[in-house]
């Protein structure tokens, strides 16, 4: 019957289409008396979603080979490693396209919780296009992530966040041509393998669009550790029509994660003549959005030709424009709010 079972656990795939025998997931079968069988699985901080998936695809696969008419299955999942318990919030950063300025906004929502008296983290998640050390001036030669004897990573500490990133692992301009789960295995690295110490917040700084990275990274990060995704977005139509399935992503059933509300970057240009506001992508666009969707509107930033000059500097705009530090401050304080 051992071999009936293992092969019928070998049609259970989840991830990577891999099945569950060769992910090393299957660590013991057990076949007890009454027709009882018990599975014991290990893998690393298995989010609730995937739990319940596994459970369901095991009971299955099981009763298809009609092993026994009447059988009791038991499964008991063990999590390999936690998120390190110094973390208390995970916030991830999403956009549904790129160049909305996603970065920019994730860069200085760090800094901001840094001056509102948090221990802040960022984990750079967009592997294929990293631009993190660009927004902290973080160069090549200056990178020295010492480790400590069992491999730990130490991230690299910048206006007192704490930065991890694969741009500290390449060349500048260097492109990393690697297939899904290898970019998975990184972003376990990063965020298991970093000595980041007590935090209070973990911003991640996720690629743009849908794919297999957020897919890896929702199954990484416990639910009661993620406690939901900001999304970034200009009113142009064609953005909103990114967002809008990104929002249907993080909303279905078997991944939900909560959505803590949306910002509007690149809002208005401001004339420095008038004060008139020129809406550039469109008026209210991600407002109207927000409420057709029924997220939180978080707030609004103007595009301004300094943030763009700072940022470029490898400087937060925040610790330099005092308007736009109170605009990142309130938006940051409205995300804390959303937090349950």
């Amino acid at each position: 019957m051992y071999k009936e079972i293992e092969k019928a656990l070998k049609n259970v795939i989840i991830i990577d289409n891999k099945n569950i025998v060769e992910s090393g997931w299957v660590k013991k079968i057990d076949l007890l008396k009454n027709n009882e069988i018990r599975i014991y699985l290990s893998l690393s901080n298995p989010a609730m979603h995937i739990k319940n998936k596994l459970i369901k695809e095991i009971n299955r696969s099981i009763k298809n080979q009609n092993i026994l008419d009447t059988i009791r299955i038991k499964i008991e999942i063990k999590s390999e490693t936690e998120i390190k318990p110094g973390i208390k919030n995970i916030i991830a950063v999403a956009s549904g396209k790129g160049g909305v300025g996603k970065s920019t906004v994730a860069t200085n929502i760090a800094v901001s919780l840094v001056k509102m008296g948090f221990y802040v983290g960022l984990l750079d998640a967009d592997i294929y296009g990293p631009s993190i050390p660009l927004m902290f001036n973080i160069k090549e030669e200056s990178v020295n992530l010492q480790q400590h004897k069992n491999g730990i990573l130490n991230p690299i500490t910048s206006y007192g966040v704490k930065i991890i990133s694969i741009g500290f692992f390449s060349k500048y301009g260097q492109a990393i041509v690697w297939r899904g789960p290898m970019v998975t295995k990184v972003l376990r690295q990063f965020m298991y393998e970093t000595n980041w110490g007590e935090l209070d917040f973990l911003i991640v700084d996720l690629p743009p669009g849908t794919g297999d990275i957020h897919l890896s990274l929702l199954q990484e990060f416990s639910l009661f550790k993620l406690k939901g995704i900001v999304i970034v977005s200009t009113s142009q139509k064609i953005a909103l029509s990114d967002v809008n399935r990104s929002v249907g992503m993080f909303r279905i059933q078997s991944i939900y994660v909560p959505i803590l509300g949306i910002i509007e970057n690149m809002s208005y240009v401001l004339s420095k003549k008038t004060k008139e506001k020129y809406y550039f992508f469109g008026k209210n666009g991600v407002k109207d959005f927000s409420k057709e969707m029924n997220l939180f509107f978080l707030g609004e930033i103007p595009m301004l030709q300094t943030i763009r000059e700072y940022s470029d500097l490898g400087i937060p705009i925040v610790l330099e424009n005092k308007e736009i530090r109170n605009l990142f401050i309130n938006i940051t304080k409205n995300i804390i709010k959303q937090i349950k």
